[in-house]
């Protein structure tokens, strides 16, 4: 029965150490965290000739975009296999394009015959 008297204690205290840890406070986001997001996830469109396909990266001359800050010009833009599946992807092809940017560069998120 001591035994009983001694245990009792102890699996409470096991027990309530259990549960779910304290509640931590999510960090306050940074100013202007919001904006840079919304920007980057901002789309613009051009017109081009398509130059090179290789792998998920393709190559296009185009006349830029000054909303984006990207000159006319020659560029490697990152793309999704599901953009070339729908894309014509001869070289010389005159194309529309719709493109965002991501980090350093810029990735197509859609790609058509003009």
């Amino acid at each position: 029965m001591k035994i009983a008297w001694f245990l009792l204690p102890v699996a409470a205290v096991l027990i309530a150490s259990c549960g779910p840890g304290p509640k931590e406070a999510a960090a306050p986001a940074a100013p202007g965290a919001a904006e840079t997001s919304a920007k980057s996830a901002a789309e613009f469109d051009s017109v081009g000739v398509l130059a090179s396909v290789e792998g998920l990266g393709v190559t296009l001359d185009h006349e830029g975009a000054s909303g984006a800050g990207l000159a006319a010009g020659r560029q490697v833009f990152r793309t999704y296999a599901d953009v070339l599946a729908e894309a014509p992807l001869e070289n010389g092809a005159r194309v529309a394009f719709k493109y965002r940017k991501d980090g350093d560069g810029y990735v197509l998120t859609e790609l058509k015959a003009r």
